[in-house]
């Protein structure tokens, strides 16, 4: 009986490294030269398995008696009976078996741009990087600077960016053989525009509105915009495997900002970036409604019950921080001190009349 089957053999991702088609019935599996399918692997046996209909006609996978056997599902059977989907291992070796009538999945849609590529991203992402840095030095330029000082801050930025596209178009030529340098560049001119964006716009909002943790916990932000532009630089540089790569990259984000919140509470006892919000804008920028005194004070009431209610907690510290005080400050009391050695009863020369 004259068949059509296909072994694959595939990778730990589950792509194909390798696939044989077989005509006939049965097939033997193994590291020996007369097998049907030879395996380089030395965890198989030399003759290991072999494929073959059972009595009920179903293609099956049978085990030759070897001594690491066949695995489905961390499941170890003397055979099993082959799916389309299914991938078994043999040794270190994964396998999976398909007849001609295996219906594939559906023709996924391209959603790449083909004609975004080469010069037309390149030249888009140095036109913002000249934007993000004429503004970026034009904001934070308080005392009208040079025309030096507005190009040794273009050339800065330019130069970071097309020697990180570079390194990323490097990477992607060497494991794709495509660099595709434009879109790497543009791709790293959009993160800094998005992250100097966002720096300026965290605090215009912090301010109108006082959402102090915009500013005070700034850092967070950064980190996971950091996240998105290496998961689009993966992207282009020929990673297929995107959703495993959102996972990965979510787990880096979420690792370093704890991180992050860790080193600030160890150096000040707050996991925030900042202590208060530092950035002032003009009035007209405020939304959010004024305070009146009544409320101010009555807030600071409420803070020094709660420092008062801390220092009765720890009698200890608060007479620590006393001592310390007094140790830093010892002429405090010490002009009285020095007035009250000299006895009360010293003599003293009589004037003389002449």
């Amino acid at each position: 009986m004259s068949h059509s089957i296909f072994v694959e053999q595939l990778t730990p991702d589950g792509e194909v490294l390798h696939r044989s088609k077989v005509t006939h019935l049965p097939i033997t599996i193994g590291r020996a030269y007369d097998n049907d399918i030879i395996l380089d692997d030395p965890h198989t046996a030399a003759h290991h398995a072999q494929i073959e209909l059972n009595q009920l006609d179903e293609l099956i996978i049978a085990d030759l008696g070897s001594y690491n056997g066949i695995t489905y599902a961390n499941t170890r059977e003397n055979f099993f009976v082959v799916g389309g989907d299914n991938i078994y291992r043999l040794g270190h070796t994964r396998l999976r078996i398909r007849t001609a009538d295996y219906k594939v999945a559906a023709e996924v849609t391209d959603l790449t741009n083909h004609r975004w590529e080469g010069l037309l991203p390149a030249l888009t992402g140095l036109a913002l990087l000249l934007v993000t840095g004429l503004l970026s030095t034009w904001l934070a330029d308080l005392n009208q600077g040079t025309l030096s000082k507005y190009l040794l801050e273009l050339v800065s930025v330019f130069g970071f960016a097309i020697g990180w596209s570079g390194i990323w178009a490097l990477f992607g030529k060497l494991f794709t053989g495509h660099a595709r340098f434009g879109r790497h560049l543009f791709i790293a001119s959009a993160g800094l525009a998005f992250l100097e964006l966002w720096e300026h716009l965290s605090g215009l909002v912090a301010y109108a509105f006082s959402w102090e943790a915009l500013l005070t916990f700034s850092v967070h932000p950064l980190i996971f915009i950091c996240a998105i532009v290496l998961y689009f630089h993966f992207l282009t540089a020929g990673n297929k495997r995107p959703n495993r790569l959102k996972i990965y990259l979510a787990a880096i984000a979420i690792l370093g900002s704890a991180i992050t919140m860790t080193k600030e509470y160890q150096a000040s006892n707050h996991l925030s970036d900042e202590l208060y919000m530092s950035r002032i804008y003009p009035p007209a920028v405020r939304i959010s409604r004024d305070h009146s005194l009544e409320e101010f004070m009555a807030d600071m009431q409420s803070l020094k019950e709660k420092v008062d209610g801390e220092r009765k907690d720890n009698p200890e510290k608060d007479g620590a921080e006393k001592k310390s005080s007094e140790k830093d400050n010892p002429d405090q009391d010490g002009g009285d001190a020095v007035e009250s050695d000299a006895p009360a009863d010293t003599p003293t020369k009589p004037e003389s009349n002449n």
